[in-house]
Order: C-alpha cells, then sequence, then structure tokens
C-alpha cells in the first residue's frame, strides 16, 4: 500500500463536524491501496462548546495503529489567539482578542511557534527523518496548516494536497462580516499567506465546484471537487419513533447571513391557523451570538414552540433527527455554491427539507434531484410547504419519498466521493 500522510487539525474522538470528512478518509482509504498516516492534536469526545475546543488537553503523544490506519495525537496547548479567546473572546474586552488576533497574523509569516499547532512541524519533520510518503494532504482549516505542507516542500521535497472544507481569503462568508479596516488588512495579510504558501502544492481539493474553481482559479492550481458527501450507515440506522408534536429541526450552527425571518413567519402563521410547530435548533447553543440572535428574533408568543439546544453528542443527535418530521436547511444569503454539510445527511435520513427561504441554487438543485426538498421564499410559501409535509405524513406517504431519494443520493456517499483521491494522488 502507498503511505499517505494526512495533517488535520479535527480528527475522531472529536465530534465537530470539520472531523468527519477525514476519519472517514483516513478509515477507507486502505480499500484503494492507501495506508495513511494520521497528525492531530488530542481531543476529548466532550465538546460542548466553542471554549471546549481552545482549552489544553494530553500531556504526551498518543500513538494508535489499526489495520487501516495510524494516528498521532499530538498535546494541545493553546497559543496566543486561543488562549486571548479563552480571555476575552466573547466579553466586553474583545478588542484585546482582536489585538492578538493582529500579533498572531503577523507572527505567522516567520513562525507557527506562537500558534496552537507550534509542535506539528516539528514532529512530523523528525518523523520524515525516519518515513517516506507517497503525499500529504493537509485539510484547512485552520489554514495556517498549509504552512506546514509550504515548509515539507521546501526542506524535504514532499508533495502536498490542500484540502479546503471552506475557501480562505476568498470566502464569501468571512467577507460578509463587518470589520472595516483592520478586517481587510488582514483579509490582505492572509490572501499573500495562501498564495504563497499554497503555491508549494501540486493541486487543491474542495467541497463545491464553486468552492473549487474560486479557489483553483486564484491560486492558479488544478483543482479537484469531492465533496462532504454522508457515511452510508445513515442508511441503515436503528428505526426512531416521531415526536409526538410535528417538529422541524435545523441542525446545527448558523452563520449570520442565514435568515431566520421566513421560517418564523411561517411558524407565526401556522399559530394563527391553530396548527402549530416545533421548532428545534439541535446544537445551534454551540455559537454563543448565534444562540443570542434566534432568541432575540424569536417573539413572545413563539417562544414555547421554539427551542434552542447545546451541541450533543452525534449518537444523541441522530436520533433526535430520526425522530423530526421534517428538516430545515436555510440559504446562505444571496451566496451561490454553498451545499451545507447538513444537507447530505439530511438526504442519508430521507426525511422532507423545508428549504426556506432558497439558495435557488446548488441545494435546492440537490434537494429537487432526491425529491426531498420543499423550497419557500417567503413565510406564506413555507407555511403551505410544511401542510404539504404533514400532509404526506396524514395520507401514510411519506415513506414513498425517503424510497425514491435512496436511488438518487449513492453518488454523494462519502466512499463514492472518495474515490476521486485516486486521481487527486495521480494514480
Amino acid at each position: 500500500m502507498k503511505k499517505i500522510l494526512l495533517i488535520s487539525n479535527y480528527f475522531t474522538p472529536c465530534t465537530l463536524t470539520p472531523s468527519q470528512r477525514i476519519t472517514f478518509w483516513a478509515r477507507n482509504m486502505h480499500r484503494l491501496g492507501y495506508f495513511p498516516t494520521v497528525i492531530t492534536r488530542d481531543w476529548t469526545s466532550e465538546t460542548r462548546s466553542h471554549q471546549d475546543t481552545k482549552r489544553p488537553l494530553g500531556d504526551k503523544v498518543r500513538h494508535e495503529v489499526f489495520d487501516t490506519h495510524e494516528v498521532y495525537y499530538l498535546p494541545f496547548r493553546p497559543g496566543i489567539l486561543d488562549k486571548a479567546y479563552l480571555t476575552f473572546g466573547e466579553s466586553a474586552l474583545r478588542p484585546l482578542f482582536l489585538v492578538a488576533k493582529l500579533v498572531d497574523v503577523f507572527l505567522a509569516r516567520f513562525t507557527l511557534n506562537f500558534t496552537s499547532f507550534a509542535n506539528f512541524l516539528p514532529f512530523i519533520k523528525e518523523h520524515l527523518q525516519e518515513r517516506n510518503f507517497h503525499s500529504a494532504i493537509i485539510s484547512g482549516e485552520p489554514f495556517y496548516l498549509f504552512r506546514i505542507g509550504y515548509s515539507l516542500k521546501k526542506d524535504f521535497g514532499l508533495n502536498w494536497i490542500a484540502d479546503y472544507r471552506d475557501d480562505w481569503s476568498t470566502n464569501e462568508l468571512q467577507m460578509e462580516k463587518s470589520g472595516g479596516v483592520v478586517r481587510k488588512w488582514i483579509a490582505q495579510v492572509e490572501s499573500d499567506y495562501e498564495k504563497k504558501w499554497v503555491g508549494t502544492a501540486d493541486s487543491v481539493i474542495s467541497v463545491s465546484q464553486v468552492y473549487t474553481d474560486r479557489i483553483a482559479r486564484f491560486l492558479d492550481k488544478k483543482g479537484y471537487t469531492i465533496e462532504n458527501g454522508f457515511e452510508e450507515e445513515l442508511l441503515t440506522l436503528k428505526f426512531q419513533p416521531l415526536f409526538q408534536e410535528f417538529t422541524i429541526i435545523y441542525s446545527g450552527v448558523l452563520y449570520p447571513s442565514q435568515d431566520l425571518s421566513t421560517i418564523l413567519g411561517a411558524l407565526q402563521l401556522a399559530k394563527n391557523a391553530d396548527v402549530p410547530f416545533r421548532l428545534l435548533f439541535l446544537g445551534a447553543g454551540y455559537d454563543v451570538k448565534e444562540r443570542r440572535r434566534i432568541e432575540e428574533m424569536v417573539p413572545m408568543e413563539l417562544k414555547p414552540y421554539v427551542e434552542v439546544t447545546e451541541r450533543l453528542p452525534r449518537e444523541d443527535a441522530l436520533v433526535e433527527l430520526q425522530k423530526s418530521h421534517a428538516f430545515l436547511a436555510m440559504a446562505y444569503g444571496s451566496m451561490k455554491g454553498i451545499p451545507s454539510s447538513k444537507l447530505y445527511e439530511y438526504m442519508a435520513l430521507g426525511k422532507p427539507v423545508v428549504l426556506c427561504p432558497s439558495d435557488r441554487d446548488i441545494m435546492e438543485k440537490m434537494l429537487a434531484e432526491a425529491g426531498l426538498g420543499f423550497p419557500a421564499n417567503s413565510a406564506t410559501a413555507c407555511f403551505e410547504q410544511i401542510q404539504q409535509i404533514r400532509g404526506l405524513y396524514n395520507t401514510r406517504k411519506v415513506g414513498e419519498l425517503k424510497d425514491y431519494s435512496k436511488s438518487k443520493i449513492a453518488k454523494y456517499s462519502r466512499f463514492s466521493q472518495l474515490q476521486q483521491i485516486r486521481e487527486v494522488l495521480g494514480d
């Protein structure tokens, strides 16, 4: 088998969404003739808040070996930016966190020694003294990990591929945020870093064709699209009875660009018509700011129907998702080409998806192809779509959607997507 080096900040037992992609790759690349060695930070499965990801963990390198791959877990020590976040990030002293961000960005030009992954490069360099690898795949974010690829290419001539779960300095979600002169300066500096560091990569991978094309043009690199996809075991989960109340679930955190007014307007219409539904934001409490935004937007009379939970262990979250009647997906403002990772999970679970508001783009197209989409761009239309879904349950026809979708979504399985890695690695 060809030996591949996988470098990622996120990996199991971390249960955050970014860990799922690279964990699946590590466990399944042997089916394609590769044996991955994973370099990651230490993790615990008990990650309930953003702050939990910044706290020190582990006191020595852990090495786990499997028939399919091996993993080195490096002790985690927060760098200046993560220390500043823990101290100032969500308080009135947040401007001090922004000062730390400026220092962090400046120092990254010269070294990663002040970051939370300062121990990655020395460990990997020592490892490369003893072993040879076909290639390295480095998964971002954090995108500063790409500096490791730059160093490995320069010092060892190791071919590497940059795997973007999101794009970096070309990221529209980030560019939408306010921040004035300071944010623009940081964006320009990071744009220079991206061109310099990833300029040494053989190619880039991203999760949607729009992302891939944009990154490849920016860097003048060959780009490949490997979508996040879904794990095939989601198709055969143990049956769970539905909630007694008609329940719609949004899974995961929200972005500031996602508009809640349409779904809340539909809930108001449903209440007025004496057919209210339960709206559950599963795990959205992970992001303190977005939890606050949801709670502030919900009118007092609708609060009994809206719930925001903390982040749950994945197994528990899947049970909740199976018990729901429908899922909620939302466009990212006016931005196109963003297939939310939760969308693949929704499709695998085979329930109706209220897309409200619709992106009129890739999400609407994917859901229509799977026969699971109920798009709407007004409160009235959203309410009507929800009523249509209720009708499917009342007439016991909702199961037909799942049966139909299974034949349409096979290409979105994680392994089906992973098979493209052969072309990426030149095999």
